[in-house]
């Protein structure tokens, strides 16, 4: 009697301490908090370079590809340079990392981020991953050399031939001086949250 008491005790312990250890509340997972244009935090692309390249230098050598879950949203001033390209195959590797470990449903990240835009900071260009829905509007929007507010956020990177590439993506834009709480930012942001809570 004594050891089955004993043994209903320790299974108890054991999921206690698991759902501490998960960190999930005892109704299960919580619904996710949308992005505000609040959120994003004023910043340039070469401060991010610099940062994510820290980042990525602590891990293993051997380690080509290098995703973290916290997104640090950002907010940068960018000159649009007029180019496009297919997001590239290491890119899209990364992407596809990131959302098996942090998305849930990979899809609802990696689909709509097939394209790049280039961008110029301070003579320093840039490639990141705009949404597929946006290039059309962006480049309509936009001429060659028009300044341009980013709203990003940042999942990691690879290193190719010794340099570290960090991948970005383009969340929405704006103006800049423009209102950055327009109705059309936060649509996306929270029909992006919502594919995500529904997902996990």
């Amino acid at each position: 009697m004594k050891h089955r008491g004993f043994c209903l005790v320790l299974v108890l312990a054991v999921v206690l301490c698991g759902r501490l250890a998960l960190g999930q509340d005892s109704l299960g997972p919580q619904p996710k908090k949308a992005l505000t244009p609040s959120d994003y935090k004023p910043q340039t692309l070469r401060q991010i370079a610099a940062d994510e390249a820290k980042s990525a230098s602590r891990q293993k050598d051997a380690e080509k590809v290098f995703v973290h879950g916290d997104l640090r949203p950002t907010r940068v001033r960018v000159t649009y340079a007029g180019r496009s390209r297919p997001l590239s195959k290491i890119k899209k590797a990364v992407l596809h990392r990131w959302a098996q470990l942090f998305a849930g449903v990979p899809q609802h990240y990696t689909e709509p981020y097939e394209t790049e835009l280039l961008f110029n900071e301070d003579g320093v260009e840039y490639w990141l991953a705009v949404r597929n829905e946006s290039v059309a509007k962006f480049e309509k929007e936009f001429n060659k050399g028009a300044s341009v507010d980013l709203f990003l956020v940042r999942l990691g990177g690879s290193v190719v031939d010794d340099k570290w590439e960090s991948l970005l993506l383009v969340e929405n834009f704006q103006k800049p001086n423009q209102l950055s709480s327009d109705r059309n930012f936060l649509r996306l942001i929270t029909r992006d949250l919502s594919r995500a809570t529904l997902a996990g």
